[in-house]
């Protein structure tokens, strides 16, 4: 269900006149969501769904109570308040307790909602997997994927009179080609709020391109490999390793990024001096919503400069115990680029390896950041320059802070979608590392 940013303060307003809390807070989103999936060449579903989502915090003193509703009708939230300050009377103390936000903030101007997405109708949406499918019959291909756009809204409101309103678009396209013998596979998947930015004619292509490319492939001994992780796979790389960079954990020395000494490594230069990146809520290409959770500001962060640590992530709780500044969990992640493209990167190498995308990603060792996962949908080995022939997937066991630190070369960046971060919003380059350590052999398509 979408509303309006009247109809939003309305229903808040409605909220607090039924609480009897010291303070409240709220958050309210909602909307259109349609959708269509595709399956062995042919569309199998398609549907929307309109919702709304009201979360409600109670808060006596330390104590705080909180319930989800999904229904604006009178008696219901006054049901729901009720039964917030219930649960509210019942928990204990919350000794990190931190009193709600006040009115007067500063948001970023952030343009996240485009007609193009928010207009798009059925027949939009069918066209665009229409093109895929019919591209996956011309090459004797079989593909299966989803296409999702959405018309929404985001907000925040508490009783001290913070209202904060967000209207938004988001799309999400991903699909999968094989080939008919089941030894070839390759998948895209791209989000934006700009349906202008789905170019579906070059994506289609470069899926099943590399998906008759990866068929058939051979045993590559494991080892370690110089080698080139293509957009999805850093964005996966690079999502990992923002989700370790808590200041707290760091300074109570829980976390790679502690020192002994100084509680925190920001200051320290560890990773590859041409690693730079940041967070902006109004980049055009990957914007976001202008406040988080709180009601706070999103406001421009860097995070890595020259390889440089600048900043970790923190609440206001551990900001203010530490006397140190709030600095929210990024709101997106943008690591720049060079002007070269995929091609030159691999052009460069004399032997390696290039990996279309990673899967199935598990911790192993926390303090370390080590991960282990899978190649997938499509793995190469390069020998002069050039792609040889496709090998079979590897299990890799690798930290994001080495892979970074042992990077040589980029492309230009683009936004993309890894296996593990579909609800972030990355702007990645291709990225070409040494010493990218393959642990053993995967028998994974």
């Amino acid at each position: 269900m979408k509303l309006t940013k009247e109809e939003t303060k309305k229903l808040a307003d409605k909220i607090f006149s039924y609480s009897k809390a010291d303070s409240v807070s709220v958050n309210i989103s909602g909307g259109l969501k349609e959708n269509i999936r595709f399956a062995v060449n042919n569309v199998t579903t398609c549907g929307s769904a309109d919702s709304i989502s009201i979360g409600i915090s109670s808060n006596f003193g330390k104590k705080t109570g909180y319930i989800n509703l999904t229904s604006i009708n009178d008696a219901d939230i006054k049901k729901a308040v009720e039964q917030s300050e219930e649960i509210a009377r019942l928990s204990p103390e919350n000794k990190e307790f931190m009193p709600l936000p006040e009115k007067d903030q500063n948001y970023p101007e952030v343009n996240q909602y485009f007609d193009s997405t928010a207009k798009a109708t059925p027949s939009d949406r069918a066209n665009t997997v229409s093109y895929v499918l019919s591209k996956s019959r011309e090459r004797d291909l079989i593909s299966a994927g989803y296409f999702e756009t959405e018309d929404r809204f985001t907000s925040v409101a508490n009783s001290n009179g913070l209202f904060a309103y967000h209207p938004f678009t988001e799309l999400d396209f991903s699909f999968t080609s094989r080939t008919k013998d089941g030894t070839g596979s390759s998948k895209v998947h791209r989000n934006f709020a700009d349906l202008n930015r789905l170019k579906i004619e070059e994506l289609t292509k470069t899926c099943m391109d590399r998906a008759v490319l990866s068929q058939k492939p051979v045993e590559l001994k494991p080892g370690k490999y110089t080698t080139i992780l293509e957009k999805m796979a850093t964005c996966d790389m690079v999502g990992n390793l923002f989700s370790y960079m808590n200041k707290r954990s760091a300074d109570e020395g829980r976390s790679f990024f502690s020192d002994k000494d100084k509680g925190n490594k920001i200051g320290e230069k560890i990773v590859s001096e041409k690693v730079n990146i940041h967070s902006d809520p109004q980049n055009p290409i990957a914007p976001t919503t202008p406040f988080n959770g709180e009601g706070l500001p999103n406001l421009k962060t860097v995070w890595f400069e020259n390889g440089v640590l600048k900043n970790l992530y923190t609440n206001r709780y551990w900001a203010e115990k530490t006397n140190s500044p709030f600095t929210p969990y990024p709101p997106n992640i943008i690591m720049s680029g060079s002007d070269k493209s995929l091609e030159d990167l691999i052009k460069s190498t004399d032997k390696g390896v290039f990996v279309v995308r990673l899967w199935y990603i598990r911790s192993v060792d926390p303090q370390k950041i080590l991960l282990t996962g899978l190649s997938r949908d499509g793995i190469f080995y390069i020998e002069n320059g050039e792609i040889k022939y496709p090998v079979k997937n590897f299990r890799f066991n690798e930290s994001p802070a080495n892979v970074l630190k042992n990077l040589t070369d980029m492309s230009r960046e683009e936004k993309v979608i890894g296996a593990e971060t579909e609800s972030m919003k990355i702007i990645v380059p291709d990225i070409k590392v040494e010493e990218f350590n393959f642990s053993t052999l995967s028998d994974a398509i």
